[in-house]
């Protein structure tokens, strides 16, 4: 079998894998689902191993299938990074490119900076997955994705965390709260108030245990849940408040809810790019990070970033 067959095999697969069945993967490689399984069962004759456990219903890897994802990731990802570091300066900005991001930042940011990409490079095709610390971490280690841009610093020894801004955390409360009035929150209020937090192991939540610690209480939350909409729309619902970054003004207007900085002091947390380590930029990646920057300084106020 020759080289390039193998390596249409291997997309396949990975291509089966992340799809989670195989007519999703037959419509992301433009094949036929009966083609998309003789892939596989080439794939696994070639292998003499079981990549996948198949039943009328149901999908799942083998052990084998999840470390084959793995290195199959990296393989393709390594592939594609060569021909494109190999194609001359007119064609750097063709093709499709892959990132992770936290959800406050695809949300709050990211629309705006694809549309100015889409209109200086329309031959650029760029790819958001929306992923949490874990997803992210590793989707950049494994290749699936060029990088990722969050908050999650602790990275492991194959990676690199760079810092490019703040996002700086308010409390969120409905419009006619008496606390609203003041126009600004202290970290003692939040003792006083029936709160809607973000998940534990989540930074957010990271961030408000180090405010309500330094305010000397524990936080007890009333209700718990990872996606912010879902914080904002308990709070609009008058069950309490939460803190968390604004992310979507248009959103928190509409709820009638209001964003207070607290009193004397900004509490935020880092964005940062993840990348492999001692990897080269694209100039795609590049491009992407740098309008992402020029974003975030435009809507600095509007979205309290720090930069």
């Amino acid at each position: 079998m020759k080289d390039r067959q193998i390596m249409g095999l291997i997309a396949t697969f990975v291509a089966v894998a992340e799809a989670g069945s195989f007519s999703r993967a037959a419509e992301r490689v433009s094949r036929s689902p009966s083609a998309v399984t003789d892939h596989i069962n080439r794939l696994e004759a070639l292998l003499e191993v079981r990549l996948l456990v198949r039943t009328t219903r149901s999908m799942r890897l083998t052990d084998a299938g999840e470390k084959f994802l793995a290195r199959g990731r990296r393989l393709l990802n390594d592939t594609n990074k060569l021909v494109t570091d190999f194609k001359d300066d007119n064609n750097a900005f063709m093709g499709r490119l892959v990132l992770a991001v936290s959800p406050t930042i695809a949300v709050s940011l990211m629309p705006k900076t694809l549309t100015t990409i889409a209109e200086r490079q329309p031959g650029l095709m760029i790819s958001l997955m929306e992923a949490l610390r874990t997803e992210m971490l590793q989707l950049v280690e494994s290749g699936a994705v060029a990088f990722g841009i969050g908050p999650y610093d602790d990275v492991p020894d194959a990676l690199v965390f760079r810092p490019i801004f703040g996002q700086e955390f308010r409390l969120i409360l409905p419009e006619k709260h008496p606390i609203a009035a003041r126009g600004y929150a202290r970290p003692d209020d939040l003792s006083g108030l029936d709160m809607m937090c973000p998940s534990v192991g989540s930074t957010a939540r990271q961030v408000l245990d180090e405010l309500t610690r330094s305010a000397g209480f524990k936080v007890i939350p009333r209700y718990e849940t990872l996606q912010y909409p879902t914080l904002f729309a308990l709070v609009a619902a008058g069950l309490g408040a939460t803190v968390m970054p604004i992310v979507d003004p248009t959103l928190l207007s509409m709820s009638r809810l209001v964003a207070l900085p607290f009193e004397g002091r900004k509490i935020m947390r880092t964005m940062g790019v993840i990348s492999r380590r001692g990897e080269v930029e694209t100039q795609a990646s590049t491009l992407v990070i740098k309008t992402l920057l020029k974003t975030a300084l435009i809507n600095r106020n509007r979205l309290a970033l720090i930069l």
